[in-house]
């Protein structure tokens, strides 16, 4: 037989190879002169509205001040996280020379986008396919256009109706949030303060303020940036990772043909 090492049994073990995680990236070109595209000949740039589309510190945002954190404050610290220019996506120390790369490329021809819009909805739904009538088309379009970016399509789908029926309004809280963390930062609750804090802001601000709690995050920036699909991200033990967050991955794995909605 032959020996496998431990690096090779945690990636076979997942099935997922995250050293190349999908992604897609259309809104990095959009409104640009300078880039080709397959479009109108009289077109003078790539299509996208990005600026109109996305939230930023200048769309004019109506913050909730009864809130100690809201959209503002949480847009205000990653916009500062970004000037750091730190490389996105997990870290290993025996990758400590490649850590220096900010920003890689992505793609953002057709193709890509089918495989990065079927791979939202199996992370982002838990595998729980939904029918067409139930898919969020207008989100797609807005991506496929480059209005808006990975990041701001998952948010899209965390706050749909469909995935409220299933997560929010089916299950208990705690059940959840252990699906919410588990969807949109591919991990495990960390601890009860964590658990305590996102269900008081349920409960304070809605689900939605908890969604953009999640996506507007530093670790979601850290992790994924603006155009990476989330992913299951502790099968390998990354720097930082938990043995209690391998174990209750491995818990929520139930097999290549079931929805996490089951074990709700």
């Amino acid at each position: 037989m032959k020996h496998l090492t431990k690096n090779s049994f945690e990636r076979i073990l997942s099935g997922i190879n995250t050293k190349h995680p999908i992604s897609y990236g259309k809104s990095r070109v959009a409104g640009s002169n300078q880039t080709t595209y397959y479009m109108h000949s009289k077109s003078a740039c790539m299509p996208g509205q990005p600026t109109k589309f996305k939230e930023n510190l200048y769309s004019g945002l109506k913050p909730n001040l009864i809130s100690l954190e809201n959209t503002f404050t949480r847009l205000y610290k990653r916009e500062n996280y970004l000037i750091e220019q730190k490389p996105i996506g997990k870290k290993y120390i025996t990758d400590n020379i490649e850590a220096f790369t900010y920003q890689v490329y992505t793609p953002y021809d057709d193709s890509s986008l089918k495989i990065a819009i079927t791979a939202c909805y199996k992370q982002v739904y838990g595998n729980l396919y939904p029918m067409d009538s139930e898919k969020s088309i207008d989100s797609e379009r807005r991506l496929r256009n480059g209005d808006i970016c990975i990041r701001d399509f998952v948010r899209d789908l965390a706050k749909s109706s469909f995935y409220k029926y299933h997560y929010f309004t089916k299950v208990s809280q705690i059940k959840c949030l252990e699906m919410n963390f588990k969807h949109l930062l591919g991990r495990p609750i960390v601890d009860q303060n964590e658990l305590i804090n996102n269900i008081e802001l349920i409960n304070s601000y809605g689900f939605d303020n908890h969604i953009d709690s999640i996506i507007d995050s530093i670790e979601y920036q850290e992790l994924f940036g603006e155009d990476v699909v989330p992913y299951e991200r502790f099968w390998d033990s990354p720097i930082g990772a938990r043995t209690s967050s391998f174990i209750k991955t491995a818990a929520y794995q139930k097999g290549f043909a079931t929805s996490d909605n089951l074990n709700c």
